[in-house]
């Protein structure tokens, strides 16, 4: 996988993922999202379409509910 780059130049390597368990719905993570990649799925609950990700973590910073964790994907040889 190739390095994803900040728009700002800063490479990041973490992407967002949603915790089921601790989503409420409230949408507020897919309203922050400078990419538009958090997307609401049929049950309610809001899913991070990674490969759109840039790992900026202005979702994770204004979850209310701890719904996002960042993780660092494998790097593909």
């Amino acid at each position: 996988m190739a390095d994803m780059i900040h728009p700002f130049g800063k490479k990041i390597h973490d992407l967002a993922e949603v915790i089921p368990v601790n989503c409420t719905g409230c949408g507020i993570c897919a309203m922050w999202c400078v990419m538009h990649c958090i997307d609401q799925q049929p049950d309610g609950i809001y899913k991070v379409r990674t490969e759109d990700c840039i790992g900026c973590r202005s979702c994770k910073v204004n979850c209310p509910s701890d719904a996002i964790r960042l993780y660092r994907p494998q790097q593909e040889d």
